[in-house]
This record gives structure tokens, C-alpha cells and sequence, in this order.
């Protein structure tokens, strides 16, 4: 997928723990909250927590036999890392390990200009 220049950043990165700006080609800036990073993942299971099930569930139909320890709000929304993946996205990882979100830089675009989409 070839992405528009419009929605090609020339820089990403961190601002502490509390969030991203990105630099876009366009000469435009936008910052994005660890708030909204993190209640709009884009991975499947957080999809799935939001209602979303237009995705594959592969382990329909099995009980978990793992119980899954919930965090605080605090680790939730602390941004610990961020890293590219290809020439199209990045991933961030969260303070309590969750890091399986990729953010295109498409959604990021869509992110900071239109109301926080829906993945």
C-alpha cells in the first residue's frame, strides 16, 4: 500500500509518557494523547473489548482457561515505547506490556484530524 503524502510523517515521537507528536510531510504537527492512543488500539482484542467483531475470532466457541489480570488506569495509559514497523506504521508498547497495537500512519492521520474513528 502506497501511502498519500498528505499521510507520510517526516517525524514520530514521544512526548514523555503521555503521548506522541508526529511531524507530517505536509508541514503539519499533531499531537496525540496516550488517552486516545490507547482507547483507540487498533489491535484485535481491544477491538473486541469496544464491541468491535467485524474481525476474526479464531478461539470462538473455547473458555479461556487463563485468567487475564487486569491493570490500573496509570500503566494503561503510560507510553513506554514506541518503534516503526515497515514503512507504514509504528507499534507503542503500554506500562502494563500490551504492545500488539500497529498504528498506520493512514490511522494516526485519521486519529488527529477527524474525531477518533473507529478502527
Amino acid at each position: 500500500m502506497i501511502e498519500k503524502p498528505s499521510n507520510t510523517p517526516r517525524e514520530i515521537k514521544k512526548t514523555g509518557s503521555s503521548g506522541i507528536a508526529v511531524r507530517w510531510a505536509d508541514g503539519s504537527i499533531s499531537e496525540l494523547s496516550s488517552e486516545i492512543l490507547r482507547r483507540r488500539c487498533p489491535c484485535a482484542a481491544c477491538r473486541e473489548k469496544r464491541g468491535d467483531d467485524s474481525h476474526a475470532k479464531p478461539l470462538t466457541g473455547k473458555k479461556r482457561s487463563l485468567m487475564i489480570v487486569e491493570s490500573n488506569l496509570q500503566q494503561e495509559l503510560e507510553l513506554q515505547q514506541i518503534w516503526g514497523v515497515g514503512q507504514y506504521a509504528i507499534g507503542l508498547r503500554w506500562g502494563d506490556g500490551h504492545d500488539s497495537g500497529i498504528y498506520t500512519f493512514e490511522y494516526l492521520r485519521e486519529l488527529a484530524g477527524s474525531g477518533h474513528p473507529q478502527p
